[in-house]
């Protein structure tokens, strides 16, 4: 349990899946001090994060302390949600930031800055509080890099997938499926033919955590085959009839929405033509076909939209 001060969320579910990841995320949150956890929406990076801050707060005399970042779109109001999720009381005559720098200077802290994508342009506190604000960590969730000197990034990807049929209930995937089924249908196991449809239901969403809770909810409706059918078909099926959802993640199209809505036109086009690889593609191919220059991959890659694999020096 958490004895230092905090405000993180309780979480109502098990954290499944992600012990690998957090394991480097802690690694890495005990070497720097601008950690930006950066991914996709969807991809789990705000439950990962928060998993994160938990486990690290021994570390931290006074307290971690989530900051939601998430329906924000005034940057100049970055110090001001801060500061509210922190009790810094605002000083007469005095800037929002200003004071927060007083009130956190020489303190032991954990920040967790959730949802960053949508005001990067008030990253600058976070470069403030890395110059005046010693004892302070910075745990970042993102969609896009927030492109400051120090920042260390963690790329994060989709959960492992099943890789044979014969352990398809083993891989994170699949366990965080299973999971999310059994709280609709207490007693799902995997019929006769499962196996495999459950390894194609993985690899349709790309083992995104959100993509995978949609299509558990329907386990009590309808078969897997006809879930990974209608899944191939279009994204209309995984969509979230919880109330207590934020807006971006009632559905993976609301997901991607959000994402795609930051990308410029040219951006836009250059993406959709690249869709036509499959198991990814060179930096000469997207040139050839697509026309993307080496700018526009970086810009593709930083927004979360594909992934460099170095291994393979291929773009995914």
């Amino acid at each position: 349990a958490i004895s230092v001060p905090n405000n993180l969320p309780f979480q109502l579910s098990s954290f499944i899946g992600r012990g690998r990841e957090l394991g480097q995320l802690m690694n890495l949150l005990a070497e720097t001090r601008l950690l930006t956890l950066c991914g996709a929406g969807g991809i789990g990076k705000t439950r990962l994060a928060i998993e994160a801050a938990g486990c690290a707060s021994s570390s931290y005399q006074d307290g971690v302390w989530s900051v939601e970042f998430g329906s924000l779109f005034e940057p100049q109001l970055v110090a001001h949600k801060t500061s509210t999720a922190l009790g810094c009381q605002e000083e007469s005559g005095r800037s929002r930031l200003d004071t927060l720098l007083d009130f956190i200077g020489g303190k032991s802290l954990l920040l967790v800055m959730d949802n960053f994508e949508n005001i990067l342009d008030g990253r600058s506190l976070l470069a403030e509080i890395g110059r005046h604000a010693a004892g302070i960590k910075l745990l970042v969730t993102s969609r896009e890099r927030l492109q400051l000197r120090g920042e260390q990034l963690f790329p994060l990807q989709g959960l492992e997938m099943v890789k044979s049929e014969d352990s398809a209930a083993e891989a994170p995937a699949a366990q965080l499926f299973i999971n999310i089924a059994r709280r609709t249908v207490p007693d799902f196991e995997l019929l006769e033919g499962d196996a495999e449809q459950l390894q194609r239901i993985c690899r349709l969403v790309a083992g995104m955590p959100l993509g995978l809770e949609l299509a558990a909810s329907w386990v009590g409706l309808l078969p897997l085959c006809d879930i990974a059918a209608e899944i191939e078909q279009s994204l209309e099926l995984l969509t979230s009839q919880h109330h207590d959802v934020p807006r971006r993640h009632r559905s993976m199209q609301a997901a991607l929405d959000v994402s795609w809505r930051r990308l410029t036109s040219e951006q836009k086009l250059a993406f959709q033509e690249l869709t036509v690889f499959r198991g990814g593609f060179t930096r000469s191919a997207a040139a050839e076909v697509a026309g993307a220059t080496l700018p526009l991959l970086v810009t593709l890659v930083n927004k979360s939209w594909i992934s460099y694999d170095r291994e393979r020096d291929r773009y995914l």
